[in-house]
C-alpha cells in the first residue's frame, strides 16, 4: 500500500470515528513509529484536520476540506429591490 493510500484510509477512519489511537493505526496498517510520525505530520500540520491528544491519539477537528465561499462584496445587493 502506498503512503497516499494509507493516509487516505487513516483520514477516513479518523473522520468516521472522531478519534484514533496511534496503536490502532499501527495495527490497522502495520506501521512502525517513523511511519506513524509521517502520518501525524500530514494530518495535523499539512491537512489540518486533526490534533494530537496526550501523545496517544489523533482527534478529528473537521478541518475545512474545501475553501469557504467568497464573501459578497460590500454593497453588492444595492440596487436590488426586495419583493
Amino acid at each position: 500500500m502506498t503512503f497516499e493510500e494509507i493516509l487516505n484510509q487513516a483520514m477516513a477512519m479518523l473522520q468516521r470515528q472522531g478519534r484514533v489511537s496511534y496503536r490502532a493505526l499501527k495495527r490497522q496498517f502495520d506501521l512502525d513509529d517513523a511511519y506513524v510520525e509521517d502520518v501525524k505530520l500530514e494530518l495535523i500540520e499539512v491537512h489540518r484536520i486533526a490534533v494530537d491528544q496526550d501523545n496517544t491519539m489523533l482527534v478529528w477537528t473537521g478541518g475545512a476540506t474545501t475553501p469557504p465561499p467568497p464573501a459578497a462584496a460590500p454593497g453588492a445587493d444595492r440596487g436590488r429591490q426586495c419583493c
